[in-house]
């Protein structure tokens, strides 16, 4: 009894070398070299990278420049980001307590500031910057 292959039963032809010639040249499967595979496998990776990048809807950064000219960094205390940037155009998110079960833990809350790149999302443990998060302009 012959033995018979996948695309020989799925597609049945007389000769059954004409088949396997075919899905050889649909495929490529022998004609790529391994420098080819790294080669468009890099390609690939780049074009990801560089997709991801232009869809990305927002980042955390560790800096933001106030329109003055003063930096606001994590670890500023409330007071000095509320001198730099004045009150928020949002009002303040409320609080909640970060402990797990509820107890001694800090407070924290946020505020959002609109610059010329986008929205900053500014968010404080008890009374310092712990975070800060750019929500870019999308035109």
């Amino acid at each position: 009894m012959e033995r018979t292959h996948f695309f020989d039963r799925l597609f049945p032809t007389r000769s059954t070398a004409s088949i396997h010639g075919r899905v050889n040249r649909m495929f490529l499967m022998r004609a790529i070299s391994p420098i080819h595979a790294a080669v468009i496998l890099i390609i690939s990776a780049i074009g990801l990278v560089i997709t991801s990048a232009a869809f990305a809807t927002s980042w955390e950064t560790s800096t933001m420049r106030a329109p003055g000219g003063g930096l606001i960094r994590i670890g500023m205390t409330r007071q000095e980001v509320l001198n730099e940037l004045g009150q928020p155009q949002r009002a303040p998110a409320s609080t909640h307590n970060t402990a797990a079960g509820g107890k001694s833990g800090k407070k924290t809350s946020s505020s959002t500031y609109r610059a010329d790149d986008g929205l900053y999302t500014i968010t404080f443990s008890g009374e310092r910057v712990v975070r800060i998060v750019v929500t870019p302009n999308r035109d």
